[in-house]
């Protein structure tokens, strides 16, 4: 089987469509941001993207055998983040908590597709990698969470 043909490879390649789809997202709402608080927000969740697109770049490079065992330490899948929207009624009035929203969806969104992935996977390897990139958006989710809280 050729290297690009690799079922894990192909669910990499999957991951790093969806994590730097999240990345432009954030450098540009950071961009368009008015607050401070919610362009600091939004910088720390591009960082964050940013971190996972190399770890799943040196996965594509160096091979998935030494990667793994320096980001996959799954224990399970801790407690679902909460999902619940912030100040519904003020969505449209107040640009903060829009985008607050807009990130919170975005980030339950890759969530639940990389918890389905891990559930179906056939590969446990692959299982055990999309386990840990569901968490690493629980903790954005946590993230948006614990700034937006305060608006």
């Amino acid at each position: 089987m050729n290297a690009r043909d690799d079922p894990v490879r192909k669910m990499l390649r999957v991951a790093l469509g969806t994590i730097q789809q999240h990345h432009s997202f954030y450098l540009r709402a950071a961009n368009a941001a008015m607050t401070p608080q919610v362009k600091a927000l939004l910088l720390v969740l591009a960082e964050s993207e940013e971190e996972l697109t190399e770890k799943i770049n040196d996965m594509l490079l160096k091979g998935i055998v030494e990667e793994l065992s320096s980001v996959v330490q799954v224990g399970g899948v801790q407690a679902t983040p909460d999902s619940t929207p912030f100040a519904p009624e003020r969505h449209d009035t107040d640009p903060r908590i829009f985008v607050c929203n807009k990130a919170l969806e975005q980030e339950v969104r890759a969530y639940s597709f990389f918890l389905s992935i891990a559930a179906h996977a056939k590969s446990e390897v692959v299982s055990h990698l999309f386990e840990y990139f569901a968490q690493v958006k629980a903790e954005q989710i946590r993230r948006i969470r614990r700034v937006c809280e305060s608006f």
